[in-house]
């Protein structure tokens, strides 16, 4: 059985968001998931790293706000992340979320991933469409930064799936995307560990940073 936290992040009920949310959540319970969502507005998670934060880098004293989501991402095998695209990029507060939950010391350590073997799968909606889209790089920024991210904790499956001109699209067309959204959170279920996504070159130096080759104690074997 999957144990899934869905990180939700957009402040509007009303939004196109909230209808991939639900989609995402009927989808899992209908596949037998044990499922967490994390509304990250209602919430009320502080994004903003503080000084007692960066120290528990050292102490690994956390805050109450800050433990309580790292014991969820270790019970998770899989995060959902749900979001819009605002300026190219992902919600700055979601980013806080990571910042501060996924500190190191307790994410990774000396440049080597320690959540191991688990998944993320990202749905994103824009507001405009290619060939805008790929002429600012927005799809690569989001690939770049999810790398960065979880690659370098040690993920194994970094998934993204994009849906583009949502404000303005159609009726049909965002009856589509939802009925997609149920197809990518399928293959949660559908695929392997290792099967579904990737992620760049921020394994790798998890994969070197365990060697010592990032802190200059290299082991040659």
């Amino acid at each position: 059985m999957h144990n899934v936290v869905v990180l939700y992040a957009h402040p509007y009920d009303g939004s196109f968001n909230k209808g991939i949310l639900d989609r995402v959540v009927k989808t899992l319970e209908k596949r037998g998931a044990n499922v967490k969502v994390k509304d990250l507005v209602k919430m009320k998670f502080n994004a903003t790293m503080q000084p007692e934060d960066l120290k528990a880098a050292v102490t690994k004293e956390y805050t109450e706000e800050v433990k309580r989501e790292q014991d969820d991402i270790l019970w998770a095998d899989t995060l959902v992340t749900i979001a819009p695209v605002w300026f190219g990029s992902a919600p700055g507060f979601l980013k806080g979320y990571f910042d501060k939950v996924f500190i190191s010391g307790f994410a990774y350590k000396d440049g080597e991933g320690l959540l191991r073997d688990k998944r993320v799968f990202s749905l994103f909606t824009f507001g405009a469409l290619d060939p805008y889209l790929g002429l600012t790089n927005q799809y690569k920024v989001l690939e770049m930064l999810w790398d960065n991210i979880f690659g370098m904790v040690g993920f194994v499956d970094v998934a993204l799936k994009y849906f583009t001109q949502v404000p303005s699209t159609t009726d049909e067309k965002r009856k589509e995307y939802l009925d997609e959204t149920e197809e990518f959170i399928n293959q949660i279920f559908d695929t392997k560990l290792g099967e579904i996504g990737s992620t760049g070159n921020a394994r790798l130096l998890t994969k070197l940073a365990s060697r010592g080759y990032l802190n200059g104690k290299i082991d040659m074997e």
